[in-house]
């Protein structure tokens, strides 16, 4: 009986565990604005990516830095010559002249060791792409950079779109309650014969239409929670609440020279154009270089170890040393035109960057005018509709006061 009520109780303290662990897991996430761009940092997906992309070109440097290292290797082995071959020699080196005698050189069991060393002492193409492996891993920093920039954008934005939701659905929310003060109003006065079926119809069907935009607006406030938690590496499903507030603008941090003198050049897509063409440039040389000689160096030292049919035992007993080094030159002298073939090709990637740069600058130029502009348009639009507000405040009060006197 013990024991059940023991089972009992062990249960239910699991069950209690597994509902705080459930509810801990669920708990609502409270973020200002700048926090959610951290966290994005910390846990967005695409951003793991890119730092891998960065770890990943380092390691392509350090293969192309160990060729130009030395580089050690060592064999063994065994044979056993089963039959070992038979040669003819003259005669005349065993004293029967005219003759040629059958002889077998060498023993039925050897083992040899042997170790090398190979060195490489010149190639223009190995330190040119050396160098180029290390801006390689320049531009995957800037594709980084980039990527940071593109998630901290889209961080803001969707913080900022579900706070023009929330803000708009409180506007909606006060204006339905206007509506449906009024709404009560123009029924009672209908009733005493003061004012028709047809007002009470229309404030009925004001009223529809606002719910359906604080429906509407409401779903997009979901979406862009959604879209921020999916940027922060977050369940999309987690409780979300944003405790920043929108910036207001006022005439005193208002700039109207705002990015006058803006330099294309700070833009990221820029640095990675001209990283771009670094390596281009990179690769031209290594291909010209390729017409000068490459130098190498090798050392080699070995060991032999012989037995004879009846002697296997003496296997490894004696060891006959052997050693050699060499320098070798490789003079290219004809390849059918190949490297000049692949130059042509960089060339034109040359080329095709450079114009690139040319359209990416002429593009920023235009964006940056363009956001000129908007951000002008919308500081005076801002500044109409905050008049406009008043004003049909006083219209409203004034309209709501002759209604109500049925005038």
């Amino acid at each position: 009986m013990k024991s059940n009520n023991f089972f009992k109780s062990t249960m239910v303290i699991v069950a209690l565990f597994s509902m705080l662990l459930s509810s801990a897991q669920q708990e609502t996430l409270e973020l200002s604005v700048d926090q959610a761009e951290e966290l994005a940092l910390l846990n967005n997906y695409a951003l793991k990516n890119a730092k891998l992309d960065i770890e990943n070109a380092e390691h392509q440097v350090k293969e192309i830095t160990s060729m130009g290292l030395p580089q050690v290797k060592g064999s063994a082995a065994f044979m056993h010559n089963y039959k070992v071959a038979t040669q003819l020699i003259p005669g005349d080196f065993i004293g029967q002249p005219g003759s040629t005698v059958p002889v077998q050189f060498g023993v039925p069991f050897s083992m040899n060791a042997t170790a090398q060393l190979n060195q490489l002492l010149f190639d223009g193409t190995f330190f040119l792409g050396l160098q180029a492996a290390s801006e390689f891993v320049n531009i995957n920093r800037l594709l980084a950079s980039q990527s940071e920039i593109g998630v901290k954008e889209g961080v803001r934005k969707a913080y900022y779109m579900a706070l023009i939701s929330q803000d708009n659905i409180k506007q909606l929310e006060q204006s339905i309650e206007n509506i449906n003060k009024l709404k009560s109003e123009t029924e009672a006065m209908y009733k005493a014969g003061f004012a028709e079926k047809l007002d009470v119809d229309r404030l009925i069907l004001s009223s529809a239409n606002l719910e359906i935009n604080i429906n509407n607006l409401k779903q997009q406030a979901d979406i862009a929670k959604k879209v921020l938690l999916n940027s922060m590496g977050y369940d999309v499903n987690r409780d979300v609440v944003l405790i920043s507030k929108l910036p207001s603008f006022t005439p005193e941090n208002f700039m109207e020279t705002y990015g006058v003198g803006y330099s294309p050049t700070e833009r990221i897509e820029l640095k990675i154009l001209n990283q771009q063409q670094e390596l281009n440039e990179l690769n031209l040389r290594r291909w010209k270089m390729g017409y000068v000689p490459s130098l190498y160096g090798t050392v080699n030292y070995g060991a032999q170890s012989f037995a004879a049919g009846g002697d296997f035992n003496n296997l490894g007993k004696d060891w006959f040393g052997n050693g050699m080094y060499a320098v070798s030159l490789n003079v290219p002298i004809f390849d059918g035109f190949q490297k000049k073939a692949i130059m042509d090709q960089v060339r034109v990637d040359i080329a095709k960057t450079k114009n690139s740069l040319a359209q990416a600058t002429n593009g920023i130029n235009l964006e940056v005018s363009q956001a000129r502009t908007e951000y002008n348009s919308a500081y005076k639009a801002l500044d109409l509709q905050k008049k406009s507000l008043e004003l049909a405040k006083t219209i409203y009060n004034t309209t709501s006061i002759k209604f109500k006197e049925g005038v």
